[in-house]
């Protein structure tokens, strides 16, 4: 059986990316279930802000690395 850590964090390709505008990473979904998809539209749950597609994979790249980067002690 998978660690919690396996399960929810290790395993974990999509995160919530830091707004440009506000700071916060709490994102909204919307026009698909796939935030990497040809019609979807993430935005900041907060402050409203818009995230264009090139911009949002790019901060995405970025928060992946930051989480690649954390050490996880035993879960």
């Amino acid at each position: 059986m998978p660690s919690l850590a396996q399960t929810a964090l290790l395993s974990t390709d999509i995160l919530p990316v830091r707004c440009p505008a506000c700071g916060e990473a709490q994102n909204t979904l919307e026009g698909a279930a796939d935030p990497l998809a040809e019609k979807a539209q993430v935005s900041c749950m907060v402050c409203g802000y818009v995230f264009g597609a090139a911009e949002y994979r790019q901060l995405l790249a970025q928060r992946q690395q930051e989480f690649a980067l954390l050490q996880l002690g035993q879960l």
